[in-house]
């Protein structure tokens, strides 16, 4: 699935209609992912999250995501429920813009946040609509805007790169 069309999809799932919001009303669902097993997943709830009516862990169905990436366990989901009794852990993902201050062969930091990069990490230059299938033709340095959507994990407190756009080389 396009990524584009993935972000609309969510945010229609979630519309907040008193305000048009794409964020998730503040009784959404929020949930991390406690254990896996391909895509049996088992949730609970996360920090004020009102939308577990219990305290105990949910099972679901993790997403697919797309290019190999799996959900992990201390990934922060949303659980939706598609049909009545089918619940679908859906991967929140934290956007991280601005300009780059450091990059290595593994985390770029941005604007002071670190981020991990992973072989699988997508990369989009400028407004091309497709992403670049080899390395970019000029690589990452510090001074570049870019915007990444990332994996925000909670159990090791980390972000994950999962695709990212150099929106401007400085």
């Amino acid at each position: 699935m396009e990524e584009t069309s993935r972000r609309g999809l969510f945010s229609g799932l979630f519309r907040d209609k008193a305000n048009d919001s794409p964020l998730p009303p503040s009784d959404a669902p929020i949930g991390v992912l406690v254990a896996g097993a391909g895509r049996d997943v088992t949730v609970r709830g996360y920090g004020r999250s009102t939308g577990f009516a219990a305290a105990e862990p949910v099972a679901a169905q993790a997403e697919e995501l797309p290019y190999g990436w799996t959900l992990r366990p201390g990934d922060l989901v949303v659980l939706d429920e598609p049909t009545p009794g089918t619940k679908v852990a859906v991967v929140l993902h934290r956007a991280v813009t601005g300009r780059i201050t450091a990059v290595t062969p593994d985390s770029i930091t941005v604007e002071g946040q670190t981020c991990r990069l992973d072989p699988r990490t997508v990369h989009y230059e400028a407004l091309e609509g497709e992403p670049s299938a080899k390395p970019l033709a000029q690589p990452l340095k510090v001074g570049d805007r870019v915007a990444l959507e990332c994996f925000d994990n909670r159990a090791e407190g980390t972000l994950t790169v999962h695709f990212m756009r150099r929106i401007r080389r400085d």
